[in-house]
């Protein structure tokens, strides 16, 4: 649902002074398409206008520069309270069980809502599905909008966490997801367009609204949220809602307890005080420090599947086969287990040492064996892997059914979630609803021990010739000196199988990939080119943790630091990478590279979650805004963008944060390209080469510098503040040749009319086709051939269509000079 709201000059929407102008609205029943009782979708809107129309139009009719589609319901009302009325009378009849809105918390159900109280209408108890009585309007520290009966969800925030971008607004999602650019228009547009006296723009508006409502859809139905949400909550047998907003622990607690109820097991259930008192976990995982270099041979890549959820599988260790740590075995009085106390009768212990059914984990704490007494973490793993199995082996066989293999996929996705998950359960000390840190120990100090055997298996084994150089967790980097990548995967396939036989079921190594070449940075940080079957011929690049698949800096550094790798990867020459790296320095420089490229987006937590005097890029902006509007404020978690600007030195970083906005719509800003050069780019490229002996920062101290010139027409002045050394004074070189001249053009090139004349109009027609190029670009995505009022800050083309704005302005001197050359005689 989306909201047409007129607004106050440029401010964001307010419910205390903006009126609602129409709410658009689309339904989704989950039905089969020729369901002869409910459409599978319906699409309309209700819209407050004082013409005398027929209050139910349908069916490609014009209302007053309005051109409906086939099936689209426009209802007109007189009034704003009317209008609220009659969508609530829509939507009880309609009986929606979902309620979705891109931004539910300013806009949409949000604003609907506050808008009502406004109008004395509380809208919650005439849209819940349960009788409440009406209440006041809730205070301001409500932590999120509910309706009763009713599942709302936040659009943006719940793709948060399905899927990582640098940006989260309507235009960056349908790009990433739908593939497609879509315009973003301001509300003071919108608002103009919609009070266009004659009604010629209000099908724009409509359009507008009803292609975002569609979209998100679309994008629904692209990530299967709604179906995948459904077998989630299924298959952990927890309610749709709870799986979007509770966590991993209540996921699993839902699943245990349905095991331990039938075997009389009750959950504990710790205080604050009995969880600060348990002990400090004791073991850490695996994690060795990488042999930091560049390698030219094959590296192979192990994994143990499932490491965790098999060591509490082959070895039982859960909270019910504990006997408590070794010191304290044969004790007759409560000792000391996890966040409270265990006592195990010293004859029980005799009678199970005596028939050697006791296991002592690495860390000291003794379990029973399975023939004893099968654990129940231990019972629901195996459950769970056993089932995630036979649904991988329906999907190969259901890969035909596009819907069937959906619903499995969710299947077997949950499972592997809720099977990595279960070791945290025993590990979360500080806010975990029943810690265990002997459990929690256990798992870790017996992975390690067994991630140490493999290592010692693999280096013991001459026959391999492999040297184990990284070492993280659950997985092996394994070095294959002077051997080909066919050698590498049958000499990998062997350490497999090797390793696998060494352990117990259902404890397995695979291999996983071949890295040729690659980069080890340092723990948790390496890059190469990654093969994943002998047959496969092309590459695949692959990133972990280094700055190309990070989001806390600008997309020039990780474009420019994948390119540089790709290029070392592919070439070995270290001097392609210097050209290419001198190339885009030069492009910085001039100021020829895109701002969005070099636009940071920083998560912003709140007004009231930095401490006093914090110096953060997105609160500085924030304060800003605030000033002006304060309903501008970022949302909590919203990515904000930012770049930096030139200033006079000695200015503290923070005073050079702009918005990309202030940036494009004031002339005398320019990127501080030294800062992002200096700061920003070369230390990521420098970390992987140095590894190597190459020095970004010398090539960059080596390279010519080049100065940029926008050449203007002399009759125009120059806009905005004068803030740079450039606009106080000017230089005038050749437009040709770049020597110094008084004119635009030197005397060598007046000289020679023919080939200057030519020159100028070339570089006028240049100029003049990237222009109506990216015009007409921006048109046929706005639909409108008049004025270009998108404002997405997430589309290349826009901060094209800003570059060749001003570049055309150059275009009436270049013609003055043409006009200046001597006559041509034909």
């Amino acid at each position: 649902m989306e909201l047409i709201i007129e607004t106050r000059g440029g401010f964001n929407p307010d419910p205390a002074h903006d009126t609602i102008k129409g709410i658009v609205y689309k339904i989704f029943n989950d039905v089969p398409e020729d369901d002869p009782h409910r459409k599978r979708s319906m699409r309309g809107c209700f819209l407050l206008d004082t013409l005398n129309a027929s209050p139910t139009i349908k069916n490609f009719k014009i209302l007053d520069g309005i051109i409906l589609e086939r099936d689209d319901v426009i209802e007109i009302v007189k009034t704003e309270s009317e209008l609220l009325n009659k969508f609530v009378e829509f939507f009880t009849e309609s009986d929606p069980d979902i309620l979705i809105g891109y931004e539910i918390e300013m806009l949409s159900w949000g604003y609907l809502i506050e808008r009502g109280y406004i109008l004395n209408l509380n809208l919650i108890p005439l849209l819940s599905r349960v009788r409440i009585s009406p209440k006041n309007k809730p205070e301001d520290g409500q932590p999120e909008l509910t309706i009763p009966g009713r599942i709302i969800l936040d659009f943006w925030r719940l793709l948060r966490h399905e899927i990582a971008l640098q940006s989260y607004t309507f235009e960056s999602i349908a790009y990433h997801v739908l593939h497609r650019r879509v315009p973003a228009f301001s509300f003071k547009t919108l608002t103009n367009w919609w009070n266009y006296p004659s009604g010629l723009y209000r099908n724009r508006v409509l359009r507008y609204y009803y292609d975002r409502i569609d979209s998100i859809l679309e994008i629904i139905a692209r990530l299967d949220l709604i179906g995948r949400t459904s077998e989630l909550a299924k298959l952990f047998g927890i309610q749709f809602y709870e799986v979007l907003s509770r966590g991993s622990q209540f996921r699993v607690e839902s699943m245990m307890l349905r095991l331990a109820k039938p075997q009389d097991y009750i959950a504990v259930s710790p205080s604050v005080q009995q969880r600060a008192k348990m002990r400090a976990p004791e073991f850490l995982p695996l994690i060795m420090e990488p042999e930091s270099k560049f390698y030219v041979d094959p590296v192979i890549v192990l994994d143990f599947q499932s490491l965790y959820p098999s060591m509490i599988i082959a070895y039982n260790y859960c909270f019910s086969t504990c006997l408590g740590r070794v010191e304290h075995l044969g004790e007759n009085v409560p000792f000391e287990f996890g966040a409270t106390q265990l006592k195990i009768p010293r004859k029980y212990v005799k009678n199970l040492a005596r028939k050697d059914l006791i296991n002592i984990s690495p860390c000291g704490v003794a379990y029973v064996k399975k023939s004893v007494r099968e654990g129940i973490l231990p019972r629901m793993l195996q459950e769970i892997l056993d089932t995630r199995l036979m649904v991988k082996k329906s999907l190969k066989k259901n890969a035909g059914n596009k819907t069937l293999v959906k619903v499995l996929d969710a299947r077997q996705l949950g499972l592997k979630l809720i099977a990595n998950v279960t070791y945290g359960y025993t590990a979360a000390n500080f806010s975990g609803r029943m810690p265990c840190i002997e459990v929690a120990d256990s798992v870790v100090s017996k992975g390690r021990e067994t991630l140490q055997r493999a290592i010692n298996l693999v280096e013991r084994t001459a026959e391999w010739g492999a040297r184990v150089v990284y070492g993280d967790t659950d997985s092996l980097f394994v070095l294959i000196a002077g051997r080909s990548r066919e050698e590498a995967f049958r000499i990998g396939a062997k350490i497999a199988e090797a390793v696998t036989e060494d352990n117990p079921s259902p404890v397995r190594l695979k291999l996983e990939k071949i890295f040729h070449p690659c980069i080890l940075q340092t723990k948790k940080r390496y890059v190469g080119y990654m093969f994943e079957s002998p047959e496969q011929v092309e590459p695949e690049y692959c990133a972990k943790g280094i700055e190309t698949v990070r989001r806390d800096g600008c997309p020039a550094v990780s474009k420019m630091l994948e390119k540089c790798l790709k290029i070392l990867f592919d070439t070995r020459d270290v001097s392609l990478v210097r050209q290419y790296v001198v190339r885009q320095f030069s492009k910085i420089l001039t100021g020829r590279i895109s701002i969005q490229d070099l636009t940071f987006a920083k998560e912003y937590r709140g007004a009231s979650n930095y401490r006093p005097g914090a110096c953060v890029p997105a609160l500085e902006l924030a304060r800003k805004w605030v000033a002006q509007d304060k309903r501008s404020e970022p949302r909590r978690k919203e990515r904000v963008p930012y770049v930096i600007i030139n200033g006079p030195p000695g200015l503290p970083l923070i005073k050079l944060v702009r918005s990309p906005r202030e940036l494009i719509a004031d002339p005398s800003l320019r990127p501080n390209a030294l800062y992002y050069i200096t700061k920003v780019i070369i230390p990521p490229i420098n970390r992987c080469f140095l590894l190597i002996g190459a020095d970004v920062n010398n090539w960059f101290n080596e390279m010519p510098r080049k100065q940029y010139t926008s050449y203007q027409h002399n009759s125009s002045p120059v806009k905005g503040k004068k803030s740079t050394i450039s606009q106080y004074f000017s230089t005038r070189n050749c437009v040709i040749c770049s020597k110094q001249s008084k004119d635009g053009l030197c005397d060598s090139c007046l000289v020679k009319p023919q080939g200057t004349s030519a020159i100028l109009h070339e570089r006028i027609r240049v100029l003049e086709q990237n222009y109506f190029c990216v015009k007409k670009i921006c048109e046929l995505c706005c639909s409108a051939s008049d004025k270009l009022m998108c404002i997405s800050l997430d589309c290349p083309v826009y901060y094209k269509r800003v570059q060749v704005n001003k570049e055309i302005e150059q275009t009436p001197f270049f013609r003055e000079l043409i006009a200046m050359l001597p006559c041509l005689d034909f």
